[in-house]
């Protein structure tokens, strides 16, 4: 059982990657918009922040020396540390969402390091989170320091996006990067 999960999980990936990207129609991100993509053939995904404006029109959260460093990159720099090239938008039926606050709060971030770096508790999805909870009432987050140490997940962002975007579908976005 165990070994069945091990092949099928990739399997699945690579199968719903060729749909996503054959059939399906893509979603062009909008600032705001919460972009993930694979880091590893299904096993774990990376986040962050569509902010558009340029080549670099992605903020994430990523392992620099062991800290949590906050930079903007391209779409293909995003994509780089993994095994996937498709970048999926927050959805909302076919059209992306996103709100520019979120896309604000991100930018404002560039540059800094916030701690340590851990997979579990300091990680991308947990600064995307904040990203997209910061001002939202019912989030509770004033300060990025009150969720380092939470576990975030991209199951968990995704939850949190469809509450405050209304994201029901995630869309690969075909861009040229």
């Amino acid at each position: 059982m165990f070994f069945e999960q091990i092949i099928s999980t990739p399997i699945r990936a690579l199968g719903r990657s060729f749909i996503d990207n054959v059939i399906r129609d893509g979603a062009e991100p909008v600032p705001g918009s919460i972009l993930y993509c694979d880091l590893a053939v299904g096993y774990i995904e990376h986040s962050g922040i569509y902010v558009g404006d340029g080549d670099k029109c992605i903020v994430e959260l990523t392992n620099i020396n062991g800290h949590s460093i906050i930079q903007r990159v391209t779409p293909r720099e995003f994509t780089s540390a993994g095994t996937g090239f498709s970048i999926y938008v927050s959805c909302h039926n076919t059209r992306a969402v996103g709100k520019k606050n979120i896309a604000r709060t991100a930018l404002e971030m560039v540059g800094q390091d916030i701690g340590k770096y851990n997979i579990a508790f300091n990680n991308c999805h947990m600064f995307t989170d904040y990203c997209l909870c910061r001002g939202n009432i019912n989030c509770g987050h004033a300060d990025i320091k009150q969720i380092v140490n939470m576990e975030m997940t991209l199951t968990h962002l995704k939850k949190r996006a469809k509450d405050i975007l209304n994201a029901n579908e995630w869309r690969v976005w075909k861009h040229d990067d």
